[in-house]
């Protein structure tokens, strides 16, 4: 499964309180995401190592996953969303290829954004006005990304440096061995990163930039042909018509007058 596919279907929202005097352990039913709104604790999941949570923290429960949460000092107050990664449902856990921290159950602080999103997905529950489901399924496709992105921290900010990098420098002559050069790692690293996370290649996203630059050229000017593949960062025109073909189905002159 990738991270891109899913289509998360919300059946509950609920509030979640924990006491100090918890000694028995829950076992989700689906997925769950429990945000935390006041007190601290810890949680364990299964035989696994305890984890202190706070006000802002997160955890993520697969499915039929044992977890035990228990507040120190006074209760701890959570807002809790029960739902599948998918409209079909989940008898169990998806495996993710490349969004591995899903794979097993997961506690995070820091997550951006959460003290706005969670409670404004609560008022969405609760009002069920029209499309509620539409809204909460896009605003939990939006958590479980940044959930991602800051549990695999540094790659994904290597990613993010990448791509700023080549979006900013398309037009100039850029190899592999500059990008990586510039961002201090060893090309065959960064390539391999990239294509592990991104699903191609250094190369291939340069392209595929590079002409997605073009067609808005095309459309949007009327600049020579020739002019565009020089200003997108084609060194040879044949090259640019061979990309441009490849990635569009159409000759450059051909989706100008097509579109």
């Amino acid at each position: 499964m990738k991270l891109d596919g899913i289509r998360p279907v919300v059946h509950s929202i609920t509030p979640r309180r924990f006491l100090p005097e918890h000694r028995r352990a829950v076992r989700s039913r689906r997925c769950e995401l429990i945000y935390i709104l006041e007190g601290s604790g810890d949680v364990r999941f299964g035989t696994k190592r305890t984890q202190p949570f706070r006000p802002g923290s997160i955890m993520l429960v697969p499915p039929d996953t044992a977890y035990f949460v228990r507040a120190q000092g006074e209760p701890a107050q959570a807002l809790a969303v029960s739902f599948d990664y998918t409209s079909a449902g989940q008898e169990a856990a998806l495996v993710f290829e490349d969004a591995p921290c899903l794979n097993e159950p997961l506690a995070l602080d820091g997550v951006p954004d959460l003290n706005r999103d969670m409670p404004a997905m609560l008022q969405a529950f609760l009002r069920k006005e029209p499309h509620w489901q539409l809204r909460l399924s896009g605003a939990m496709q939006i958590i479980l990304s940044r959930i991602v992105q800051h549990a695999d921290g540094g790659m994904h900010a290597l990613i993010s440096r990448v791509i700023d990098l080549m979006t900013k420098r398309y037009m100039e002559p850029l190899n592999n061995a500059d990008i990586a050069s510039e961002l201090g790692y060893h090309p065959n690293y960064v390539n391999a990163v990239f294509v592990r996370d991104m699903g191609m290649s250094l190369h291939q996203y340069l392209m595929r930039y590079r002409v997605e630059m073009a067609t808005h050229l095309l459309l949007t000017t009327t600049l020579p042909i020739s002019s565009i593949a020089e200003q997108v960062g084609f060194r040879h025109f044949s090259h640019f018509s061979n990309c441009f073909h490849r990635l569009t189905g159409l000759a450059p002159a051909a989706y100008r007058l097509d579109h």
